[in-house]
Formats: C-alpha cells, sequence, structure tokens
C-alpha cells in the first residue's frame, strides 16, 4: 500500500542519488583542470626523449634535459617522424644508424596503434562482413551480405535479410572440421572496407582458442592460431601494417600485451609493465628504428621505447600528474559519487565510483554536528531509520531527509494556522 510516508521516503532516496550526482559534476566543472602530458616521441638521431610542450604563450621543443630546439632542429632530430617534410626540404639523411633510408623503407615499418578502455568496453552490432581476402582488386569491394554468429554461423542478404542457407552451412562446417568450438566468445576484426588488405576475423571459441576466420576464392578458411594453448587470452585488437608484420595485438588475464606475428601465429610479448584494460590506455608510434609505446594509467604516464627489430626495451620514462583541485577534495567530502559517463565506456548508466574511506570519517563527524546544532535550535527529532540513513548517506543524505522534514513542518504549521 503506498502512503505518504512512502512517498516521502521515495523522494527522500531520489534527492539525495540527484546530489550525490549534480555537485560532484557542479565542483568537478568549476574546478576543471584539463590533464595534458606533452606529445613526447624518441630521437633516432641522439637517443633522447623530446618533448613538444605549450606553455600558454608558445609551443617548445625540449628534451628531458631542458635544451630547447627550433622547428628545423626538431624535425632533424626526429627524421622518422617528419620525414616528409625533410624530403620536402632536401635534408632527409641518406643513412641513420648506418641504415640506408628511403621514404619506402619508412612507410613500410611505421604505424599507428590505439586502444582505451572504451573499444575494450564497448559492444558491436553482431552482424559483420566477410570479404573476400583475395579479390585481386586494389581496393576491397564490400559484400551483399553479414554474418552472425554465436552458437552457429549465418549469413544473410543485406537487402532482404534472407537466411543465405549454403553460405552458412559451408562456414558452419569448415569451422566445425577445424574444431572451432561454439558458441563463440568474442569476435575482432576490422569492419571498414577502406582497409589495405583483409584477413578475415579473429574469434574465440568456447574453449578459449583463438581463431582466424576469413574467405579465400569464395571458400572459408579457418585456421587455428594455438595461442589460447599459450595465454588466458582476455581480448584482441587487430591492425593492419604495411609490411604486414603483425594481425594484432592480444591481452592476456595476466595483463601481458603480445603482438601476434604473422609468422606461424606467433605471440611475441612486450617488455612493458602490466597494461589494465578496463583503466589504462595505449599508443604504439612505430618506426623504422623504435617502438614508442606510450602507456597512459590513472595517475601517471609510462613511456617505453622498443627496438624494431628484437622489441628489446632500449629505454623508458615515467611522468607523474599532480592531482588536480576535484582530486584532493573528493577524498574528503564525498564517501562516493554517481556518474552517469565514463570515459571508458560507451553505456550511459549510473556508476558508484570514487570510494573513500576518509570522507565517511568527515561526513560522520559533519553529521554528528548538524544533526546536534538541528537538535538543540529546532528540537528536531529523527526516527531511528532516519538517522540510519543519514548515518549511512553522510552529509548528502541529511541534506534531504533534513528538506523534507521542514516541508513536512511548513505543512503542519500552515493546517494550524487555518
Amino acid at each position: 500500500m503506498i502512503t505518504k510516508k512512502n512517498i516521502q521516503a521515495i523522494l527522500i532516496v531520489l534527492t539525495t542519488a540527484l546530489l550525490y550526482w549534480i555537485l560532484p559534476w557542479a565542483i568537478k566543472l568549476m574546478t576543471n583542470e584539463a590533464l595534458d602530458y606533452p606529445f613526447t616521441y624518441y630521437s633516432s638521431i641522439n637517443n633522447q626523449f623530446i618533448q613538444t610542450v605549450f606553455d600558454g604563450k608558445e609551443t617548445k621543443r625540449v628534451d628531458l634535459k631542458g635544451r630547447e630546439y627550433n622547428q628545423d632542429e626538431y624535425d632533424s632530430i626526429v627524421p622518422m617522424f617528419n620525414y616528409r617534410q625533410l624530403m620536402q626540404d632536401g635534408r632527409l639523411p641518406d643513412t641513420i644508424k648506418g641504415v640506408a633510408i628511403n621514404p619506402k623503407q619508412i612507410q613500410l615499418n611505421q604505424f599507428f596503434f590505439r586502444c582505451t578502455p572504451r573499444n575494450y568496453n564497448s559492444r558491436s552490432v553482431n552482424l559483420y562482413p566477410m570479404y573476400e581476402s583475395m579479390s585481386g582488386r586494389v581496393s576491397l569491394e564490400s559484400p551483399d551480405d553479414l554474418f552472425s554468429i554465436d552458437h552457429r554461423i549465418r549469413f544473410y542478404e543485406a537487402e532482404t535479410n534472407k537466411l543465405k542457407q549454403d553460405k552458412s552451412r559451408l562456414f558452419q562446417t569448415a569451422m566445425e572440421k577445424r574444431g572451432f568450438q561454439f558458441p563463440v566468445q568474442w569476435i575482432a576484426g576490422n569492419p571498414s572496407a577502406r582497409k589495405p588488405y583483409d584477413e578475415g576475423w579473429f574469434m574465440l571459441d568456447a574453449d578459449a582458442q583463438l581463431f582466424q576466420v576469413k574467405m579465400v576464392n569464395g571458400k572459408p578458411f579457418v585456421k587455428n592460431t594455438k595461442a589460447g594453448e599459450k595465454i588466458d587470452i582476455v581480448w584482441m585488437k587487430t591492425i593492419e601494417t604495411a609490411n604486414h608484420r603483425l594481425y594484432g595485438f592480444v591481452f592476456d588475464r595476466q595483463q601481458n600485451v603480445y603482438f601476434l606475428s604473422d609468422v606461424n601465429y606467433e605471440l611475441v610479448k612486450l617488455p612493458i609493465d602490466s597494461f589494465d584494460l578496463k583503466k589504462d590506455r595505449m599508443l604504439i608510434m612505430a618506426n623504422l628504428f623504435y617502438w614508442n609505446v606510450t602507456v597512459t594509467r590513472p595517475h601517471q604516464r609510462d613511456l617505453y621505447i622498443l627496438d624494431n627489430n628484437n622489441l628489446n626495451r632500449v629505454d623508458e620514462h615515467t611522468e607523474f600528474h599532480e592531482p588536480n583541485q576535484w582530486e584532493k577534495i573528493q577524498p574528503w567530502i564525498f564517501p562516493c559519487y554517481i556518474e552517469l559517463k565514463s570515459y571508458h565506456s560507451t553505456y550511459i548508466f549510473p556508476r558508484f565510483i570514487g570510494w573513500s574511506a576518509k570522507a565517511l570519517l568527515t561526513n560522520g563527524l559533519a553529521v554528528i554536528l548538524i544533526i546536534g546544532l538541528l537538535w538543540w535550535r529546532k528540537k528536531q527529532r529523527f526516527s531511528l531509520i532516519q538517522l540510519a540513513y543519514i548515518i549511512l548517506t553522510g552529509v548528502i543524505g541529511a541534506i534531504a531527509v533534513w528538506c523534507f522534514k521542514e516541508k513536512q513542518q511548513e505543512t503542519k504549521n500552515i493546517i494550524q494556522l487555518k
């Protein structure tokens, strides 16, 4: 039965939730300080980290020792990043570190890879294109069908949504013969037709085995990479590189990162510290000599320089970020707070984050003070349920309870006057 007290209790809970969302949002908005690490690239000329820093007035290019470089000097010491400008100026070196330099070699070894929590936490619609990997054409042609996969693989005509039974049966049989165990756990690949070539899709089956599935000359190509026998795979993100050196990057439950080589699907572990798919961001800028691997964590950024040939770590650098005003305030004021959006996900829903024991202590002291003042000044009394709710939700809960007690008291006074 819905009573006046039940409605009041619901309103108090809703008010508390709104305050736990609106107040932190407003404080963060007023104390907003953008976290912006400087762009950093490793020089293949003097073997140093070179940073591009904007101080609010001008852009400076400095190394970690504090030496400043002008634009032309900067272009010269990071030739792998600015090779097009050096070519235009006629300043591209003939050799670097004893290696002959030409634009084709630079382009073959250059790639950019980015991985964010949003990539991992997002989910795609279960409809994917299966391109012809050996079409003989310069560009990929979009197929007239799409496939979905769960307990089976099914192909549907894009225009009519009609099930293509023969093609579905062909791929289903080929996958089962190769040992693929349904249902599929997840699928990784690039659905765009604008990629330079196609390597199909990588799928983790029910037995945690990673398979490559693609279409070659109209027929299914299915192969177990055997990667699942070596590591406990969590996720994979694919990439197309000019030299076809790798299929993509694989992440395991121990927070290690590997790249899946195009040579017998060999797993090559990156010599970096642990990588948390749910919180950390990764950027890889590879060139003829080094891989610039940047891992941005919640409170620091780690830079790793890996040799392009053997992926040994040759240098590293760590930068810490100073807590902004919100990060200093929140642990003392809010035991937790609510966010609807997150940089780590594309989904919108209430999230309780920022749990803090310090705030529980300060809120407890504040609640005792508030209740004491209200009791002394207005002789207001709280029920045991209200006191328990205030202790649980802190100052914000006390504000919500107080607001509705005030409204209740005002109503009583009006009735008495009448």
